[in-house]
């Protein structure tokens, strides 16, 4: 007796509809997710190149001289790159010439008025006589914020002889805040306003001044930050 075997066949297993129902909308969620995964990873190049070339512009605007009229880049056109979310946030410098012409060394357009060393005294003294504060105490205010330096800019983005912040300088009525008079005038106006606040406390006032009226307000001086004491004692040696 003999058996033949013929190939094994093997039935397609029956899919229900709900099945095909289920991969059909998950192929479909899949497909549209990793759409969205190239469309973000495109914009974020474009937003890369963006900052890039902004960069080498203020580069170009703060160390080019003899070559300043040559394009250092070619003219380029890129599409406005709509961050995605959660991709945070990019800061990218102006590097536009500011109203009064270009940046200086320290990052601060150039006062339309000089001032001598001299003509800063004069300016002191007037503004010590109008807010009955001692002229060494702006001096010494002055030489730790700025060294005398007219045009000097922090990180923080406070300007000028006496570092005002711009929000200061824009309720203190300041147009230009490396104006060395226009500093002088309202610096020496804010520091006599924290005095009149802090009842004539020097170290108050001192602090208020350089860490903020609200820190003062709600720390007191127990909790002065290092930076704080540090320009305290500058300030009193002087």
């Amino acid at each position: 007796m003999s058996l033949k075997i013929g190939p094994a066949v093997t039935a397609t297993p029956h899919r229900p509809a709900n099945d095909r129902k289920a991969t059909r909308a998950f192929e479909t969620r899949l497909r549209t997710f990793l759409e969205q995964q190239s469309e973000q990873a495109r914009q974020m190049q474009e937003a890369s190149l963006q900052i890039h070339c902004c960069q080498l512009k203020l580069a170009r605007s703060l160390f080019a001289e003899e070559d300043a009229d040559q394009d250092v880049l070619p003219a380029m056109e890129f599409p406005k790159a709509e961050f995605p979310a959660g991709a945070g946030h990019w800061r990218i410098f102006d590097s536009s010439p500011a109203p009064g012409g270009p940046l200086t060394e320290s990052g601060a357009p150039p006062s339309n008025r000089s001032h001598s060393r001299t003509d800063m005294e004069h300016l002191i003294e007037r503004a010590a006589a109008r807010h009955g504060l001692a002229p060494d105490l702006i001096r010494s205010v002055i030489r730790t914020e700025s060294a005398f330096d007219p045009r000097a800019m922090s990180p923080a983005g406070a300007r000028g002889l006496m570092q005002l912040m711009p929000a200061t300088a824009a309720e203190l009525g300041v147009t230009d805040p490396f104006d060395p008079e226009q500093n002088i005038m309202a610096g020496t106006r804010y520091l006599r306003q924290l005095l009149d606040r802090y009842n004539g406390d020097l170290d108050h006032a001192l602090a208020a001044y350089n860490w903020g009226m609200g820190n003062v307000d709600r720390h007191g001086l127990a909790r002065l930050p290092e930076e704080t004491r540090n320009y305290l004692l500058r300030i009193k040696q002087a």
